[in-house]
């Protein structure tokens, strides 16, 4: 489904790292992109498929998943206002990804085309640094999230992906079924239901049909394993934190 396009304003943008660069560099950004919607299932890049854009994510949650068989994705990092769709490009890597990236949550993103992007990065010094800052962050979350997923129970590894949902959505209401959380994290549906029941019972989340509301997300994080914060310290540390205040402050309370 192609994208809806309106003609971008240049005048402000809630992308953490759009945000982290100077006025004069950002004016030029957003000279060279038009403002998207992210449709709920749309794939903005298939796997071995050319990339035509870079997507800067302003709301809704994205998705990168490996391809493990023939017909199965497994997700390895979530992109949502943090951060930008189209990594490998910013290390000059060819433009036919490994990896999938489909929106989960539908919301809007300044896309660039992927000539352009490049030639950007070499005129903007302050915009390659803090992306290269930002592929730093990506590193470290692929490398951590596969540690999990291999030592940690599906309970520690649900409660990360709701937290790292929340922090990305800047929301508490996440409007994922069962299902596709199952997909996400490749294990069967009903282990998802019994753990997202389990945490119902604890007050810690609220779950109806589509959406899963959390309520309570230090209780969250107190049940949580520890690859969460040191996550989301990579991105603080990094200095791109400072520039989206939702996603700092929720990391400074994880103590």
């Amino acid at each position: 489904m192609a994208p809806l396009v309106e003609p971008l304003r240049p005048v402000h943008t809630s992308n953490g790292l759009l945000r982290a660069i100077p006025a004069h560099e950002l004016s030029h950004v957003l000279s060279i992109s038009e403002r998207v919607q992210l449709i709920p299932h749309q794939i903005l890049h298939e796997c071995l498929v050319p990339m035509d854009y870079v997507y800067f994510v302003e709301s809704g949650l994205v998705s990168v998943a490996a391809k493990v068989s023939q017909e199965r994705f497994v997700e390895v990092w979530l992109i949502g206002s943090e951060g930008l769709a189209g990594a490998p490009v910013v290390l000059g890597a060819g433009t036919e990804p490994l990896h999938r990236r489909t929106v989960q949550v539908g919301g809007q993103a300044l896309r660039v085309r992927t000539r352009e992007f490049r030639e950007a990065m070499e005129a903007l010094p302050a915009f390659r640094r803090v992306l290269y800052a930002y592929l730093n962050v990506v590193l470290s979350q692929t490398s951590q999230s596969g540690a999990c997923n291999a030592a940690h129970s599906m309970r520690d590894r649900l409660a990360r992906w709701l937290l790292f949902a929340r922090s990305r959505l800047n929301a508490d209401d996440i409007p994922l079924t069962h299902g596709v959380l199952a997909q996400l994290l490749g294990v069967r549906r009903a282990s998802v239901t019994e753990c997202l029941e389990q945490f119902e019972e604890q007050g810690l989340i609220n779950s109806k049909r589509g959406q899963i509301t959390i309520c309570n997300s230090d209780g969250l994080r107190g049940i949580c394993c520890d690859c969460f914060r040191l996550i989301d310290r990579e991105y603080v540390n990094s200095s791109l934190g400072a520039h989206n205040d939702v996603w700092y402050a929720s990391v400074q309370n994880t103590g």
